[in-house]
Order: C-alpha cells, then sequence, then structure tokens
C-alpha cells in the first residue's frame, strides 16, 4: 500500500514540478519577448532609463530564479519518489 501510495505522491510532485517549471520558461520568454528599446535623447535620460530597467531586469531574474530552484527540487524529489525501489519506502 505505501509503495502505490509513493509512487501515486510522485508522479503529482512530478506533475507539479513539471508544471512550474514550464511557467517559469514561459514567464522568461514572454520577458524577453517584451523588451522595449529606449526612446531618449539625452545621455542623463538615458542613464535613467538604464536604471530603471535594470532594477526591473535583477527583480524579474531573482523572481524567476527562485521559481525555477523550487521547481527544480520538487521534480528531483519526485523522481527519487518513483525510483525508490519498495524496501527504501519507510511505512508506519
Amino acid at each position: 500500500m505505501a509503495a502505490k501510495t509513493s509512487k501515486y505522491s510522485g508522479l503529482a510532485l512530478l506533475i507539479v514540478g513539471l508544471v512550474v517549471l514550464f511557467v517559469v520558461f514561459f514567464l522568461a520568454y514572454n520577458e524577453y519577448l517584451n523588451i522595449e528599446k529606449p526612446t531618449t535623447t539625452g545621455v542623463e535620460s538615458m542613464v535613467t532609463w538604464i536604471m530603471e530597467w535594470g532594477a526591473y531586469i535583477v527583480m524579474k531574474v531573482a523572481f524567476l530564479g527562485v521559481m525555477g530552484w523550487v521547481g527544480s527540487i520538487i521534480t528531483m524529489r519526485a523522481v527519487s519518489l518513483l525510483t525508490a525501489p519498495s524496501e527504501r519506502i519507510i511505512t508506519e
């Protein structure tokens, strides 16, 4: 019974992890497509645009990085559950 439950849990975790990873890659690709080019004329306005854009990109990369990290950890745990031999699964 525990081995069957472990396999179902592993499959559910695998699906959740893959969905999270798919969402991360979709958001990153969507952000890549929506990059705006600056329409500034002066040096001061160009520097201001670069600073604002840089802060936005750093926050976006941090968010996507954490989401990707969580998705890969969930997927790794799911694969461990799916490939674990039934003797190693602890039951109470």
